[in-house]
């Protein structure tokens, strides 16, 4: 987490008032001085915690050993300096699902998140986007699990996908100074959709669409920036690729997800 975070909290207040916000951190750098100046912006939003599982033992497996406390004492000291007085700040936890069972949770884990105001679980991201269900732990430390990771991203014996990756045009990252990126990995002038400092939201999102559209139809190799990424080929939900369609086939779209 940069140390000037809040001041960019404050900028976007101020230039962005009404917009909905809210941020993910791992927790690990909440210390009591950081949240007091991140509680000190008067400007609405919501701050979600990360965790993988629900215990330090899958915690650590995914994020390294250790990280499992450091998040957990990020967490408290947030919910504890947040109290009441901070009613403008929302907190939630945002927890990969490794299909453990809930006596196998961490109490204090627990307790926190009874604590929180939103708790979402969400399965785990295959490397090309897609969710997928755990079925037990050992399948994250599996030799078939680290193959397939190792196959889909790294193997320069492998061909380079022909199609969309899940995050192009579908993800957005925005720099401090406001210029946006179709992609989080991959900061080239070519995949500079907009700079959102000095354009309206929908006309950098816009771009991000037509970004995208433009690979699915003409191929990887069609765009420059992405020509030699091995970033497997992922699709996107029904109701999100609707926004990727002409205005006049969105309600025709929209009404196609909604019963998917």
């Amino acid at each position: 987490m940069n140390p000037r975070f809040h001041e960019l909290l404050a900028m976007t207040r101020r230039l962005l008032p009404d917009a909905p916000l809210q941020w993910h951190t791992n927790g690990t750098l909440l210390t009591p001085k950081r949240v007091s100046e991140i509680l000190s912006v008067p400007f609405p939003h919501t701050i979600y915690v990360s965790l993988d599982g629900g215990n330090q033992a899958s915690h650590d497996l995914n994020r390294g050993e250790g990280t499992f406390q450091k998040t957990i004492r990020g967490l408290r000291t947030l919910l504890d300096a947040r109290g009441r007085d901070h009613g403008h700040v929302r907190v939630g936890v945002y927890q990969i699902d490794l299909n453990e069972p809930l006596e196998d949770y961490d109490p204090e884990f627990l307790a926190l998140a009874a604590r929180v105001d939103t708790h979402v679980k969400v399965t785990p991201l295959l490397p090309g986007g897609a969710h997928h269900k755990i079925r037990e732990l050992d399948d994250l430390e599996s030799d078939e699990a680290l193959h397939r990771r190792m196959s889909q991203d790294i193997n320069p014996s492998l061909p380079v996908p022909t199609g969309a990756c899940f995050w192009a045009g579908h993800t957005l990252c925005m720099a401090p100074d406001g210029e946006t990126s179709v992609c989080v990995i991959s900061h080239g002038a070519q995949g500079v959709v907009g700079n959102l400092m000095t354009e309206t939201a929908e006309t950098v999102v816009g771009r991000a669409v037509d970004f995208r559209r433009r690979m699915a139809e003409e191929g990887r190799q069609s765009i420059l920036l992405c020509a030699g990424c091995r970033k497997p080929n992922g699709e996107i939900h029904a109701k999100h690729k609707a926004a990727t369609l002409p205005p006049a086939r969105h309600q025709e779209a929209f009404q196609y997800a909604s019963v998917r």
